[in-house]
């Protein structure tokens, strides 16, 4: 389904082949990555995985990776990648965050990037408690919000990225610890900071002949009007939880 002022973001990434869309890019990604994960035999679910960059950088680090997304283009795409780096060990799965065709008690860890906020936030905490092994850890960098923000405005991003609501820092753990995650209180980040700049194979990898079409000039052109002018009312954390019971 269309968006009356032009294509649904998701559609969008994945007609632009957006390979890092959350806040921070890929540098953001690594520096989580880095900090939280330990070399080993870790068994690791990335969800909403979209073109497999991520996946990609876990499976060559030798982590055994699971990764799935909704969109059968974005799961083309990741796979696409995967075979053009060599990577034969992935396993790639089409499914629904909220739903997640896994068995209980599989992964280490569940690594999550922007992809929880766009979902029903309790259901999809609950799934990733339950997929992970005893003591497994979630790493979900998500969007904050930071600072009361017209209703208008507020209304208007809800619509157009689908969100149900866009949480607090106090509301994002209040829900890991109702969905049984233990979870020191994050730092925050700023929503576009410099040290997050996008990285210039980040650029390299979109297609830019799309910006032809004016739908996703369009699509382009209302994400900036709402997120990027909008960006003093949120912040980004990074997650680290450990699943309790």
């Amino acid at each position: 389904m269309k968006d009356v002022n032009g294509m649904e973001y998701m559609d969008l990434l994945s007609r632009l082949g957006v390979a890092s869309a959350h806040p921070g890019g890929f540098k953001a990604t690594k520096r989580l990555l880095e900090k939280a994960l330990e070399p080993g035999e870790l068994r690791i679910l990335e969800v909403g995985c979209g073109t497999g960059k991520t996946a990609c950088y876990l499976a060559e680090k030798g982590y055994r990776v699971t990764a799935l997304d909704q969109h059968p283009l974005m799961l083309e795409k990741a796979k696409r990648r995967a075979e053009k780096q060599g990577l034969t060990g992935i396993e790639w799965v089409e499914g629904s965050v909220e739903r997640l065709p896994l068995e209980d008690q599989t992964f280490d860890v569940v690594y999550a990037e922007s992809v929880t906020v766009f979902t029903d936030v309790p259901k999809s905490l609950k799934e990733y408690h339950r997929v992970l092994k005893p003591n497994g850890r979630l790493l979900d960098r998500e969007i904050v919000l930071f600072a009361e923000i017209p209703q208008p405005i507020y209304e208007e991003i809800l619509d157009y990225f689908k969100f149900n609501k866009i949480l607090s820092l106090d509301e994002w753990m209040g829900s890991l610890h109702q969905a049984g995650f233990k979870a020191d209180r994050p730092s925050l980040d700023d929503f576009r900071g410099p040290q997050f700049a996008a990285e210039h194979s980040e650029l390299q990898e979109l297609d830019l002949t799309m910006l032809f079409d004016p739908e996703i000039g369009q699509g382009i052109m209302k994400y900036a009007d709402l997120m990027l002018a909008q960006e003093s009312y949120f912040r980004v954390c990074d997650f680290v939880a450990h699943k309790s019971g």
